[in-house]
């Protein structure tokens, strides 16, 4: 039996760049959990991520000094993430992912970071990349089945990603793939994901 602490707040996370010379905080983003609308059965499920958080300047500091805490505390290096949850601008850690994060891709677009020779920097020389003001927002959206559905062939969709082989079957609540979309604000880019969401549904088979 697992017992933890419930805290309540804002899902969000920390893309981090760690060397042994410091630590660059790239983004502070909202993880979106629970979402019955791309077919998250479950109440924390994770269902993707809007970078940045909107209103993350509040909680930067905090949240950089957390980072930096835990990758002296481990030793990491590299690209590592963060999930936690922000409760009266307080992050409260839920767990650290030593690895690339599935913000990868909102975060080298909103940056212009290039996430693979950052972390190679940050592992060989120890050099951190430059980090600016997010240039909008991304919204990636995981998928999942409504029911069980055949899987055609996902290429056609230009902003769909993590897609699976045409016709491989996917049970009811199993992940079926991501859509990524941009926007001016937050508002925007996550309608523009849930539309996209619908008509990715739209082209499934119910097997």
């Amino acid at each position: 039996v697992v017992v933890q602490q419930y805290v309540e707040g804002i899902h969000a996370s920390v893309s981090v760049v760690a060397s042994r010379l410091g630590v660059a905080v790239l983004t502070v983003n909202e993880q979106l959990i629970g979402m019955a609308e791309v077919g998250q059965r479950e109440p924390f499920g994770y269902c993707g991520n809007i970078v940045p958080l909107e209103g993350y300047e509040k909680a930067l500091g905090e949240c950089t000094a957390v980072a930096e805490r835990l990758c002296n505390r481990f030793g990491l290096l590299g690209s590592n993430g963060i999930d936690i949850v922000l409760s009266d601008g307080k992050p409260y850690v839920v767990e650290v992912n030593p690895r690339f994060q599935a913000t990868l891709e909102c975060v080298e677009r909103l940056l212009g970071v290039n996430m693979v020779e950052a972390h190679v920097k940050a592992c060989t020389s120890g050099e951190l990349p430059k980090v600016g003001r997010p240039s909008g927002f991304c919204t990636r959206l995981v998928l999942y089945a409504r029911r069980c559905v055949a899987v055609p062939d996902l290429t056609c969709f230009r902003y769909v990603r993590d897609i699976p082989h045409p016709g491989v079957l996917v049970e009811a609540g199993e992940p079926v793939c991501s859509v990524v979309a941009f926007g001016k604000d937050r508002s925007s880019s996550l309608e523009t994901a849930l539309k996209m969401a619908e008509e990715v549904y739209g082209a499934l088979k119910e097997a």
